[in-house]
């Protein structure tokens, strides 16, 4: 009877601990600091502020205080202000508090609760000093305003809650299909690379003329165009070797036609297993070349681009 007892404590006891950890996990989930950019921010703090007043007006609760009718618009300008200083200001003034990196339900929650206190105590001292009868005490006006912001303030928290949800929804399903995207372009990369081992490693160029070149694709180097005119850089024993050839190098483009190699310029195709390292920004890369002190320009319109393909075939790389 006892062991039985026993057993029964224990399931409860594991029971409670997975409810407390679940409800733990929930509280401790990541969730959105609102838009995440002060202009939305602002725009939704205006529209709550709008929708708060519009609901004050339409939606009028029986009061004892005379003195609160008409007062709609005051309560509109107190959400207004409270809130686009919490949104916009205080992430300012602390900003480690208010990480949106590190933001979570569990936040959210204590956030909106500080809300409804901010905007419960300007308007208390508001009525207080300019609205309510010179003998009415302190106590009776925060009575009457706290019952007022946490009856109405419910509707509009719970609004942009289910906002801020769906916000969350798409922005997930947004990443997701990038990630996918991403995936699937490595997958066919990592098959290209298999393809290229078995039947691209030797590959021949031709020119305008009856010449041509032929060397193991992995050697390349990288390729400089001058008008009609192509010079290919590679390695072979060890040396780096050049040729000039009577092609273009849209022509040599097209010749190449894989993976590895990148359009990187309108005088450069470069080698992406050639390349040791990427200096400068955004306005302008350079490509520093393996084994050699060249260092091949990118384009700025080609910038991205790059930046892009080369991430995915680094990827692909150590994924192989």
């Amino acid at each position: 009877m006892e062991q039985t007892q026993l057993v029964k404590s224990s399931e409860i006891n594991s029971l409670q601990g997975s409810w407390t950890q679940r409800f733990s996990d929930w509280l401790n989930a990541p969730f959105p600091f609102y838009l995440n950019d002060d202009r939305k921010n602002f725009l939704l703090v205006t529209v709550l502020s709008a929708f708060v007043t519009l609901f004050l007006y339409l939606f009028k609760t029986e009061s004892e205080f005379s003195f609160a009718d008409g007062l709609e618009w005051l309560h509109g300008l107190i959400t207004f202000g409270a809130l686009l200083f919490n949104l916009l200001v205080l992430p300012r003034i602390f900003p480690a508090l208010l990480d949106p990196t590190a933001w979570t339900i569990k936040k959210y929650i204590v956030f909106n609760a500080w809300h409804l206190v901010l905007i419960w105590a300007i308007a208390t001292v508001l009525e207080k000093m300019f609205f309510c009868p010179f003998d009415m005490g302190w106590l009776t006006v925060a009575r009457h305003t706290i019952v007022q912001v946490a009856i109405k303030g419910i509707i509009p928290i719970a609004l942009c809650t289910l906002f801020l949800k769906a916000q969350l929804l798409q922005q997930s399903l947004r990443e997701a299909i990038k990630t996918n995207q991403e995936l699937q372009k490595i997958q066919t990369l990592k098959r290209e690379a298999k393809e290229s081992i078995k039947t691209t490693s030797q590959i021949t160029l031709y020119s305008d003329t009856s010449e041509s070149l032929s060397f193991n694709l992995p050697d390349l180097l990288f390729i400089e165009a001058d008008d009609n005119y192509s010079t290919v850089m590679w390695k072979e024993a060890g040396a780096i070797q050049k040729k000039l050839l009577r092609v273009n190098l849209k022509n040599l483009e097209s010749q190449l036609d894989n993976s590895f190699t990148l359009r990187c310029h309108r005088s450069y195709i470069v080698n992406v297993n050639a390349i040791s390292a990427i200096s400068g920004n955004t306005n302008g890369y350079k490509l520093k070349i393996n084994g050699s002190d060249f260092s091949i320009p990118v384009s700025r319109p080609k910038g991205k681009e790059i930046m892009e393909k080369i991430s995915q075939l680094r990827n692909m790389m150590e994924l192989s």
